[in-house]
């Protein structure tokens, strides 16, 4: 089975000269890797803020390109390819991917309490986040980068708004 990334070893090599980046690796073979755990990553982490669907539907590998899609300004986004957003961010994800590996999905056990003192009496103050999304590695050159294709509703759908029941 071919797996599937975003991006090319040339266009990533080009998007760092662009930039004056110099990547911890030219080797082919690390790259392609790195575009494959970005990929991967980019598409677990965006994919609910993805407008649209997939092409291909369940069989399609990952999730560009994709149907119905439009940018923030309403424009669509050609079915037939990624964007160039979604390739720019998976070279800015390998990028960091190369520089430490595995940075891009690091394990973490949040600890029981954030907070536990004894002074006479138990005081105890548990830790809380919103959802696991919370807890995940953010790269706001990435956000930026996607900030205009994402759907703001969440639901991938690329619609907003509310209802009222009359």
């Amino acid at each position: 089975m071919a797996t599937t990334y975003y991006g090319t070893v040339n266009g990533f090599l080009a998007y760092c000269e662009e930039r004056a980046i110099t990547p911890a690796s030219t080797d082919d073979d690390r790259i392609k890797a790195g575009l494959i755990k970005a990929s991967e990553w980019l598409d677990a982490i965006y994919r609910r803020s993805f407008p649209g669907y997939k092409v291909g539907q369940r069989e399609q590998e990952r999730e560009w390109p994709r149907n119905g899609a439009t940018d923030v300004y309403g424009y669509n986004i050609a079915p037939n390819l990624p964007p160039r957003e979604i390739e720019y961010a998976t070279y800015e994800a390998t990028i960091r991917d190369l520089e430490q590996p595995g940075c891009l999905s690091l394990d973490y056990t949040p600890p029981k309490y954030k907070q536990a003192s004894v002074s006479g009496a138990v005081s105890v103050t548990y830790s809380t986040f919103d959802s696991v999304r919370d807890l995940q590695i953010k790269f706001a050159r990435i956000d930026e980068i996607l900030s205009g294709i994402l759907s703001t509703s969440g639901d991938g759908t690329g619609l907003t708004g509310s209802s009222n029941r009359v």
